[in-house]
């Protein structure tokens, strides 16, 4: 359930969908999946997705560019991405996924006496920093069902990057 906090950052983070063109037509797209559904839909039903929603290629570049840099076309399809992202790219998204990956295994054993450590977690947590949108305050630390990678990963690095000076 969206609070009133989440809506207030939905409107100032992304756009509706209609004010980026025809809204049938965008929609019609997204059902023939050229185009990810909104990243929200708020609880007067309307739909919002980031400001630079439409990219400036065809499908099939961004498929193949999709497929190249990651995952199954339907993982971009499904929006969830426009959530997290503040550039929905392949290259963003392939960005990501390593960087998770890598945090996660950091953050599994951390060793912030080691300078080595320090060094590679502060820069894996500022590059992520960088490719995340802040996220919604309530609804999407709750809707994928376990905080946001923003929280698990890039607040908790920073807090043990912190206890160490």
């Amino acid at each position: 359930m969206l609070t009133e906090r989440d809506i207030a950052y939905v409107r100032d983070q992304f756009v509706r969908l209609e004010d980026l063109g025809d809204a049938d037509e965008l929609r019609a797209r997204i059902d023939r999946g050229e185009l990810p559904r909104p990243a929200y839909v708020l609880p007067d039903g309307s739909e919002w997705v980031p400001r630079d929603y439409l990219p400036g290629f065809e499908r099939a570049e961004l498929e193949r560019r999709y497929l190249e840099a990651c995952r199954p076309w339907e993982a971009y399809l499904d929006g969830a991405y426009q959530v997290c992202l503040r550039r929905v790219t392949p290259e963003a998204i392939a960005r990501k996924d390593e960087l998770v990956a890598e945090l996660a295994l950091e953050l599994l054993e951390p060793r912030p006496a080691d300078p080595e450590w320090r060094a590679r977690v502060r820069d894996a947590v500022d590059e992520l920093d960088a490719l995340e949108r802040p996220f919604s305050p309530d609804y999407d630390r709750t809707r994928f069902g376990r905080p946001p990678t923003r929280d698990l990963l890039v607040a908790r690095g920073r807090l043990l990057l912190a206890d160490v000076g």
